[in-house]
């Protein structure tokens, strides 16, 4: 991913620690899929230190508010337990954060892979005091997050891989030399010439999920591009044309009392935009969350913009949207 790693003044040892299992005297890794929700976070440290900086310094790092949703969820939902209560029923866990506390441990951060689960990442943060256990957590606190959100965007890839929309590659790749695992689920919506749009409609009860992905592409004239002020008055200009509500006078737009949160990201290889805000339908009372994508294709000198939004007035919105997140992070410019 874009986000290289920063350490101040701690090592880090990365390393891939799969179980083997003996099998008619071959090898064979086998390992259990992995338990809890995407987007949860198990903290295994002894409740002294859960109730001192340590545990203040995790919940204001992953338990910060998450960007860009219209009501406050989490960046991770959190369970804590003491390392005596960490027993084997609870070790399959898809994301596991260890602090080891003592003072003859040196200082350092491991990370792990598929140790007692497939996909599981193990995340183990040793210090000589609680102190030092949470100044290692605030001055890597981005790296922690991005390891943790990186990894549950690998496990949604590989669930899309199974399960790809061949009418979605085939009009990608016609309109924009493009490619991304769109889920089969996802129907065209609408299309143009430069545009074309892409949803799921579910029901939870009584209670409609949209899910919706528009790409979408205009010519490159400068790197103005890129500023937040352009991005949304070229995301106004599609969904003003395109994307309407029960009536044509009703229209997508983004809110311009919330300023869309941005980042700079690296898309397999693309130098991209990522931007996260908050959508209404002008004329009506709908609205949600959206993340916009943007790059360059070079060689036809036209903008991409890739844009997932949700509609869940009920529910929670983080995991909806990463879903989204997941199948943008396999687009690609076809060579």
């Amino acid at each position: 991913m874009a986000n290289q790693l920063k350490l101040f003044y701690f090592g880090v040892i990365i390393a891939v620690t799969p179980l083997f299992y003996s099998c008619e005297g071959l090898n064979e890794k086998v390992l259990p899929r992995p338990t809890g929700n995407s987007g949860s976070l198990l903290v295994i440290v002894d409740s002294s230190y859960w109730q001192s900086k340590t545990g203040k310094a995790i919940m204001e790092v992953f338990a910060q508010e998450q960007m860009g949703l219209p009501q406050r969820e989490p960046l991770f939902d959190i369970v804590q337990l003491a390392h005596e209560n960490f027993v084997q029923i609870f070790k399959t866990n898809r994301n596991i954060l260890v602090v080891d506390i003592n003072p003859s441990e040196k200082n350092k951060i491991s990370i792990n892979a598929d140790v007692w689960s497939s996909t599981q990442l193990v995340v183990t943060i040793s210090a000589v005091n609680d102190e030092v256990a949470a100044e290692t957590i605030y001055k890597n606190k981005q790296t922690l997050i991005d390891y943790f959100n990186n990894k549950e965007i690998e496990r949604l890839k590989l669930r899309y891989i199974e399960n790809k929309n061949p009418e979605a590659d085939a009009i990608l790749k016609k309109k924009f030399n493009l490619s991304m695992n769109l889920e089969s689920y996802y129907r065209i919506a609408s299309e143009d010439t430069n545009f074309v749009w892409f949803r799921k409609d579910k029901r939870a009860g009584e209670h409609p999920i949209n899910q919706g992905i528009m790409v979408y592409s205009y010519p490159y004239t400068s790197d103005s591009t890129f500023s937040i002020s352009g991005l949304v008055a070229a995301r106004n200009e599609i969904t003003k044309r395109y994307i309407h509500g029960t009536y044509d006078s009703t229209y997508m737009q983004t809110y311009s009392e919330f300023l869309p949160a941005e980042k700079e990201i690296n898309l397999n290889g693309l130098y991209a935009k990522e931007l996260r805000g908050l959508w209404y339908l002008k004329g009506d009372f709908m609205g949600g969350p959206f993340v916009n994508y943007t790059f360059v294709d070079e060689k036809k000198a036209r903008v991409i913009c890739i844009d997932g939004y949700v509609f869940a007035p009920k529910f929670d919105k983080r995991e909806y949207l990463r879903e989204l997140e997941a199948f943008v992070y396999t687009a690609k410019i076809n060579n």
